[in-house]
């Protein structure tokens, strides 16, 4: 879950650790290392051509492709074992040999000589080995095909948390520029009430407090202005570092707004069911569960027999091109396990082991998915009602400013009821803007509980 600190940025309250989402969000783009080259332009960016943006140039997207590349080749590898495995040699030797070292009673045989050679020896051949049943090399090439789908699965989980941190991103841009808006006009507010003050103390009705007041309310506004200013130069800057493609200097024009129209509440039941069956979390947790029951059962085998063909065909002779003869053989060969030493016992406890704990992790995402969900759904009520709450709080609070104005200009009263009433309007007006941003993060928390933050809309 999302939600809007006073600094106007969204951090999340889900079970992910919050670093991994400032990774997606902050990390390095393909395109943005040659900023300082790259010149300066004006873009107008939709919420949707901000999340294609960040899709392509994000580091993490990169990433995940890689690692969709690398699970491919661990595949590979698995699947060699089931392959025929070909291979050529060539040797030409001289060889000497002494016959009464290798056992023959040279001593008894007059004028057989003790020591024969250099003779020439030229071999060149080919070989091949096929398996023909290897149940542990089965075993582990179903466990890297289940690791090609883990890593898509996981390129979809980098492709939905981008997608959520440039949403995250634009929804910042837009609260701080209403909040610019909002201070803006709590400013020309406050020059307003401070030329008030200052006739009505020329016209003898207020003292010069009055004005000291007003004067120092103005100050304080400016300085919210500039604050707000300062937040909303940041948001961009993080927005365009998101997205990648242009330069930190451009200057970026919003074309989406934020808006408060009620969302159909579904049923907590309902969208547990639905979030269970659609979140990538859940699926990856389930193929890290297949590849460590497959990698156990790879351990297993590992005291299955095996059985393989092998055969050669080559020339044997004296040398290249003298005296040259095809030879060839070709058999079929039978590895029973015996005793390796306890490796297999130990290696398939190992493996039981972490598919113990692929199962416990399973059951701890289902159950932060189900969390995540009732949680947005209800954040999502309260963040409606909040809007409706702030709405009604900046109509009551400009009638009130209405009113202490109305005094004051005809005597009734000092302008601390002016500046009291200015006050509560200045701070209805952030909080309305606060709310609002807060019930789209709302919106946003929802689609994201419910593995689907592609479909949020502003």
């Amino acid at each position: 879950m999302y939600r809007l600190t006073r600094q106007g940025t969204y951090v999340s309250r889900s079970r992910v650790s919050i670093w991994a989402l400032v990774l997606v969000g902050l990390v390095c783009t393909q395109e943005t290392f040659g900023q300082d080259t790259i010149p300066r332009s004006d873009i107008s960016l939709s919420l949707t051509h901000a999340v294609e943006l960040a899709l392509k140039n994000n580091l993490q997207a990169v990433i995940a492709q890689e690692g969709v590349t690398r699970a491919k080749g661990e595949r590979g590898i698995t699947l060699s074992a089931l392959l025929p495995n070909i291979s050529g040699a060539a040797f030409q030797a001289s060889v000497t040999s002494n016959l009464q070292a290798l056992g023959l009673p040279v001593e008894k045989l007059p004028g057989f000589p003790t020591f024969v050679g250099p003779l020439n020896v030229f071999d060149a051949r080919f070989q091949m080995v096929q398996s023909v049943f290897n149940l542990a090399s089965i075993r582990r090439y179903q466990a890297g095909s289940a690791g090609v789908a883990l890593a898509r699965r996981q390129q979809q989980l980098a492709a939905q948390q981008i997608t959520t941190a440039a949403s995250v991103a634009y929804l910042a841009v837009l609260e701080s520029e209403q909040s610019v808006e909002a201070a803006r006009s709590n400013v020309q507010l406050a020059e307003r009430l401070l030329t008030l003050a200052v006739n009505q103390r020329q016209a003898g009705i207020a003292a010069g407090i009055d004005v000291a007041r007003a004067e120092t309310r103005l100050a304080n506004e400016q300085v919210q202005l500039a604050r707000a200013q300062t937040n909303l130069d940041t948001a961009r800057l993080d927005l365009l570092r998101i997205v990648g493609g242009h330069p930190l200097s451009s200057q970026v024009t919003l074309s989406d707004t934020m808006r408060v129209t009620p969302e159909a509440v579904r049923e907590p039941e309902e969208a547990v069911r639905q979030a269970l069956s659609d979140r990538v979390e859940v699926a990856i947790a389930e193929q890290q569960l297949r590849i460590s029951e497959l990698q156990r059962k790879a351990a297993v085998a590992d005291w299955a027999p095996s059985m393989s063909l092998f055969g050669d065909y080559g020339s044997r002779g004296l040398k290249p091109d003298e005296v040259n003869y095809p030879t060839r053989s070709i058999g079929i060969r039978v590895d029973v396990p015996i005793f390796n030493g306890g490796r297999t016992r130990s290696e398939i406890q190992v493996a039981a082991s972490r598919q113990r704990e692929s199962d416990a992790q399973l059951r701890d995402v289902r159950a932060a998915v189900e969390k995540d969900v009732r949680q947005a759904l209800q954040n999502l009520k309260t963040r409606e009602t909040q809007v409706r709450a702030a709405q009604s709080a900046v109509s009551l609070a400009t009638r009130e400013l209405a009113l202490a104005q109305d005094r004051f200009t005809n005597g009734l009263a000092d302008n601390v009821e002016v500046i009291n009433a200015q006050t509560a309007l200045a701070n209805a007006r952030l909080v309305l803007v606060s709310s609002l941003a807060q019930f789209n993060v709302a919106r946003l928390n929802v689609a994201s509980a419910l593995g689907h933050a592609e479909d949020f809309r502003l």
